[in-house]
């Protein structure tokens, strides 16, 4: 991504200011709540802002703007898709996609998800979560990195256990 600023010349800056009403109105169409509109259009004047350099002058302001706002749009829609996915990594670790800042809520969940998990195998979780070996995490523990694969495996199974019955 650019330099926030790199240079753009204050005219841009007005130009973007000035088609901000019809900005309004444009997200009015494509959301549903004041909150989520407010957000649109705050996003789409920061991406364009920060991505000045993109703007071609054939092919018109509003359009770039418009088209640039659908794309905010469709970003902030697949990213609270993502935040909402969790998958299995191909060593079978569970992962959240990333794409988002977690929520407060996020951190609540994960806070009593941690809490539930013995101190060790929550660990050793997070760890390999993180992306530690086997060898580095059985090394801190004294055991075997098959002890430790066996141990994420239990509370990794545990885990799935509780969100099925949750989501059930």
């Amino acid at each position: 991504m650019e330099a926030a600023n790199d240079n753009r010349p204050a005219e841009f800056d007005a130009r973007v200011m000035q088609y901000k009403q019809g900005l309004e109105v444009l997200a009015r169409k494509l959301t549903k709540t004041k909150e989520e509109r407010e957000d649109l259009v705050t996003d789409t004047i920061i991406y364009c802002l920060s991505h000045w350099r993109s703007f071609r002058p054939e092919g018109g302001f509003y359009n770039w703007l418009y088209w640039s706002m659908r794309g905010v749009l469709s970003l902030r829609r697949d990213a609270a898709r993502r935040q909402l996915s969790i998958v299995e990594d191909p060593e079978g670790r569970l992962m959240a996609l990333r794409g988002t800042a977690p929520a407060q809520l996020d951190r609540v969940q994960l806070t009593q998800t941690l809490a539930a998990m013995s101190e060790r195998g929550g660990g050793v979780v997070i760890r390999r979560a993180m992306g530690e070996t086997l060898p580095v995490i059985a090394a801190d523990l004294g055991v075997t990195a098959e002890r430790v694969r066996q141990i994420e495996a239990k509370e990794l199974a545990e885990l799935r256990w509780k969100l099925k019955r949750e989501a059930a």
